[in-house]
């Protein structure tokens, strides 16, 4: 075996062993979701290209608005499949990958999140659901796309769910900037690939399985070396003046982890919005507590009272 493909064996290596042995020394919160809701997965005509969604189907008639969902960067509409299973009992879920990340093609050009909502409200129309009312559920750089069509599409978007949202302006928006809006590095021995690694698996010590973030990294990589170019689309955007802007009702989540305090500053920002705290979670919620973000979903959804 040549010294580099050694180096890069063996660091692999360690590096699941040391998770292996800490998934071994922690209790294990991940285990699937019992639902007989199937997620299909497709692809749809957008700006750019093609884009990849997956969808789920109640197995019984409904009247609800179909829900829309906007993955974190640098993931896909996979880091929702638990909750859309949930979600689903009772509405069309569907999760669109953003341009450039998952399965869907990526723009030539540096986007804006005008870009992406322009063609997520593309895809939403090539679904047939743009001549109906829709709910919206962004994560953090998929905040900001909920966001922006909901601003561009009043009259399509009905209700929007924002956990985790990345509010950024003046001096923050500019330092966060420089801080990741950086060229992705492809290292000879593939040493890039350890701090994805370490990213993808932040959660593991709050319960996630090795095999789930195994699933993560396996997502933030597709991307790869253009991962960054989202992280352009979300420290360029004038959050401040696009929020004002939204007059539908918002459900604000913030957990005791990333961006609790961004999210409470944009309830300043919007003239109807709702915030809820969730204590008990720091990381990994979607995957370890996703009936937690269901049930007030489903809640503010049904505009039932939220405990």
């Amino acid at each position: 075996m040549r010294p580099s493909l050694l180096l890069i064996f063996s660091f692999l290596t360690l590096i699941c062993l040391a998770s292996y042995s800490a998934a071994q020394s922690q209790t294990i919160h991940d285990k699937p979701v019992q639902s007989d809701i199937t997620i299909t997965r497709d692809f749809v005509s957008g700006t750019f290209g093609q884009v990849h969604v997956r969808i789920a189907k109640p197995t019984v008639q409904t009247s609800q608005p179909p829900l829309i969902l906007f993955h974190p960067t640098p993931y896909s509409g996979d880091y929702f499949v638990k909750y859309m299973r949930l979600m689903a009992q009772d509405r069309i879920v569907v999760a669109i990958d953003t341009p450039g990340y998952g399965d869907s093609d990526r723009p030539k050009e540096l986007p804006s999140i005008n870009d992406y909502a322009t063609s997520a409200g593309a895809a939403i129309d090539a679904m047939g659901f743009g001549k109906e009312q829709i709910d919206l559920l962004g994560y953090h750089t998929g905040g900001l796309i909920a966001v922006e069509l909901a601003a561009t599409r009043p009259d399509t978007v009905r209700r929007l769910v924002l956990p985790g949202f990345p509010f950024f302006a003046g001096d923050d928006r500019e330092k966060a900037y420089e801080e990741n809006v950086k060229p992705d590095p492809v290292e000879t021995d593939g040493s890039h690939l350890s701090k994805k690694w370490e990213f993808s698996n932040m959660a593991a010590p709050a319960g996630l399985s090795l095999e789930r973030g195994q699933e993560h990294f396996n997502d933030s990589v597709q991307c790869y070396p253009h991962c960054w170019q989202a992280y352009h689309a979300v420290f360029s955007y004038e959050t401040e003046k696009q929020l004002q802007k939204i007059a539908q009702p918002v459900l604000l989540i913030t957990i005791n982890g990333s961006l609790k305090k961004e999210t409470e500053t944009a309830r300043k920002y919007i003239s109807d919005a709702k915030l809820v705290h969730i204590p008990e979670i720091t990381l990994g919620g979607f995957d370890l507590f996703p009936e937690k973000y269901a049930k007030l979903s489903r809640d503010f959804l049904k505009n039932r009272e939220i405990k």
